[in-house]
């Protein structure tokens, strides 16, 4: 009956559709009269679609239950009041946009409930007796009974065996009734199997499942053996220490449906998409013609990028009160020592180290010291008998001091990352449209939007915002300061030409060296951003000599000492480490240029490390975060770096062609791979990408929008409208899921998140 239903809906859902679909089209030809043929099934179809959102609201409330097809009923019937919706909204203005989407509602709905979800429908074909035993049916090795119940508890990392003999049926899936203990979250299961072929001894390990709490589907276990299976064997083993009980083992039963909205979504937003760049005149319009509708999608994406960043971090703290949240107690090197040593007015922090540690040879020795058992702070700055921070005073200064003087308690670092995280991103967006008003406005609505969805992916930011801890800190703060800073320089018009504005001049220098006093990394940028002023000079309207010193005031407001890192008591001992180029050499292709790899199995996109035998020690953080691809191929556009010998022959004058070389050259080339061949003495950490990934991005799109502005031919035009839709989408799958995995590790490292990668593993295997 329930399959019955299924049909039925599917089918309605899909005619009712179709219909509006029909209509949309006839009403965009003109052809009205064709249209009034088919009144009874238009009012028909609008009538059905309301009941399939009545019926649809009754299963989220739960008035309707079907295990089978759980969520499809609601699915369907949300698919159909979406277009619906769209139908009616588009009788006022009408759009072939519309008629896209609905198209793309159609396709991903009947997707999504049939070929996304194929292991529900295996059983439809055969016939297969369903098979239940309870716990205590169940003949279990090495087995604890639950106190009150006869269900199985399987505890700590010992494995349950439960043995199933002369069964002599086909069997298509194990379902595992489990109930997890308090702060269990996953439990593994293997099944060895003899079936027809091997009759006498176990096929070992033939199918294996993580069976994760809160997931209901992930219960279920196909199994593909020939003929009937004579003996099943299944081992159960909760992962951490935790403990897990069993139920009851159902073997064919049928599986339910999990439907994917991600998957959905990403699927219409992609036709939608495609449509746009390929067949929107709107789109093709310059970005200075359609000022509204740049500025429109500007605010959707930074809010959505805004709205992610908010969920990431809420997701993985253990707690959702904020108030809670807001009163720690206890900080770190940057929210709670460096705030204290400031309130007493100290330059260094107020732990002193110890005797042993002053009196000891090598106190920069971690492996030495840790041999002697001599106690010391890690990641300190150790120095003439005192402990510093090496890492930036500005967000100390500016958030952490005076939230501990107002309120007592240390500011929290996932709320830190997540506050300069969000104001890096607003201030990534507002760069990036100032970057197309002042240097590229004939460049296509289309192509700007595109690329502020992949800046604002492969920014780097979402690296610190997975991981939101004391490193993450420095990182989002100079993400934070860089962006506004580089802002504020274009709209002084710096680069480029115009009137020099000496107030915003002045706060692009204030905001740079706060920049550096985040990230003391960034100086590169702050210096070529006093270059580049300086050399605005002679385009004051004051005397040169005049507005040159106020020009030179402004910029040179950010110079600063840097403690070095080499007196920090970390990984290496810095002051004595050699510089080989090899090890620079790691850094630079694992970062820009090392290629993901794609997998069946969780997390689906990954990239393996490559040391590229350098034959000495290159620290690589890989078990407190993952790597990441390389540049390159997280944001497509990047290979339109080897176009910039063409973009130079478009440019007149040697002169000319040095300035605009120089101002895409240094910041987005030289400046982020010498940062990178920089980190060959503190290692890889994925974080960095925050460093330098949007900044060569940037560059990228110069040389392409200005490639884009000099072409004639229309096939030509139309390629780079593909090449950057192809860019998005590719980012927002192999970028994207890198930086989810970053947020939410399932692996030999850390088992926190099994609910997330059990999402992902089923957004894209879906035959799973």
């Amino acid at each position: 009956m329930n399959t019955f239903l299924f049909i039925l809906m599917l089918a309605v859902s899909a005619a009712v559709t179709s219909v509006f679909l029909h209509e949309m089209k006839c009403s965009l030809q003109g052809t009205d009269r064709s249209a009034k043929k088919l009144k009874n099934i238009r009012s028909l179809s609008r009538g059905a679609a309301i009941i399939l959102i009545f019926i649809a609201a009754a299963e989220a409330l739960g008035i309707i239950k079907c295990d089978t097809y759980n969520g499809a009923f609601t699915f369907l019937g949300a698919a159909a009041g979406l277009s619906f919706l769209i139908c009616t909204l588009n009788k006022k203005k009408r759009s072939h946009t519309a008629v896209t989407a609905v198209k793309a509602i159609l396709l991903a709905s009947v997707l999504e409930v049939t070929l996304f979800n194929i292991p529900t429908f295996r059983m439809w074909f055969g016939n297969y007796g369903e098979m239940s035993f309870s716990a205590s049916e169940i003949e279990a090795s090495e087995a604890d009974i639950r106190e009150g119940s006869s269900d199985i508890a399987v505890v700590g990392s010992r494995s349950t065996v439960f043995t199933f003999e002369n069964i002599n049926e086909e069997i298509t899936n194990v379902c595992v009734d489990i109930e997890f203990g308090s702060d269990t979250k996953a439990a593994k299961l293997y099944v060895d199997a003899m079936d027809v072929t091997r009759t006498t001894d176990y096929r070992l390990a033939i199918a294996e499942n993580t069976l994760v709490k809160g997931k209901p589907h992930s219960n279920y276990t196909q199994i593909h053996l020939s003929g009937a299976v004579s003996n099943l064997r299944l081992s159960v083993m909760p992962l951490d220490n935790g403990i897990v009980y069993i139920k009851g083992i159902t073997f064919n039963h049928q599986i339910p449906m999990d439907i994917s909205w991600a998957r959905f979504l990403l699927i219409v937003f992609g036709i939608c998409f495609w449509h746009l760049m390929t067949q929107s005149k709107t789109m093709q319009r310059s970005f200075s013609k359609s000022g509204k509708l740049c500025r429109t999608a500007a605010v959707i994406i930074t809010d959505i990028a805004c709205f992610a960043a908010v969920m990431i971090t809420f997701t993985k703290l253990d707690t959702t009160s904020i108030t809670n949240i807001m009163q720690r107690k206890a900080g770190n090197q940057m929210t709670q020592e460096l705030v204290e040593a400031f309130e007493h007015g100290s330059t260094h922090l107020l732990d002193a180290p110890k005797d042993e540690l002053n009196s000891f040879d090598t106190p920069y020795d971690s492996d030495a010291l840790d041999r002697e058992n001599i106690p010391y702070n890690w990641d300190h700055v150790y120095y003439d008998n005192q402990y510093f921070s090496y890492y930036g005073i500005a967000p100390v200064v500016l958030v952490f001091l005076p939230y501990h003087l107002i309120t007592g308690y240390f500011f929290p670092d996932a709320m830190a990352v997540l506050l300069f995280a969000i104001i890096g991103i607003v201030g990534l967006t507002k760069l990036y449209m100032e970057f197309l008003r002042k240097l590229f406005p004939k460049t296509p609505a289309g192509i700007a939007i595109a690329g502020l969805i992949l800046i604002q992916t492969v920014s780097g930011v979402w690296f610190s915002i997975g991981r939101p801890q004391f490193y993450e800190i420095a990182m989002s703060a100079g993400f934070a300061a860089l962006t506004w800073a580089v802002y504020f320089m274009l709209t002084a018009n710096i680069i480029g030409t115009g009137k020099i504005s000496l107030p915003r001049t002045a706060i692009s220098s204030l905001i740079f060296a706060v920049a550096v006093l985040c990230r003391p990394t960034l100086v590169l940028y702050c210096i070529t951003a006093a270059l580049f002023m300086i050399y605005a000079m002679p385009r004051m309207n004051e005397t040169p000599k005049k507005g040159g010193a106020k020009l030179f005031t402004a910029a040179s407001s950010r110079y600063l000492f840097e403690f070095g890192i080499q007196y920090s008591q970390t990984i290496n001992d810095f002051t004595k480490t050699q510089f080989h180029p090899r090890l620079s050499w790691v850094a630079i292709y694992n970062y820009f240029f090392n290629p993901p790899r794609f997998s069946a199995t969780y997390p689906i996109v990954d990239t393996e490390f490559q040391f590229m035998s350098a034959g000495g020690y290159f620290y690589a953080d890989l078990n407190s975060t993952r790597n990441t691809s390389g540049l390159f191929y997280l944001a497509l556009p990047m290979f339109v770096y080897l176009l910039s010998g063409k973009a130079l022959k478009n440019i007149r004058g040697r002169k000319n062609k040095l300035v605009k070389t120089a101002y895409v050259a240094i910041p987005c080339l030289i400046i982020p791979f010498g940062i990178v061949a920089s980190v060959w003495e503190s290692g890889y950490a994925v974080r960095y990408m925050a460093d330098f990934a949007w900044q060569s991005l940037l560059g990228a799109y110069a040389v392409l929008f200005f490639i884009y502005s000099r072409l004639n031919d229309t096939t030509k035009k139309k390629l780079v409208f593909r090449f950057m839709w192809f860019s998005v989408m590719w980012g927002l799958v192999v970028a994207g899921v890198q930086e989810f995995n970053q947020a939410f590790r399932y692996d030999v490292y850390t088992r926190d998140f099994p609910e997330m990668a059990y999402e992902v593993q089923r957004m894209f295997a879906f035959w799973t």
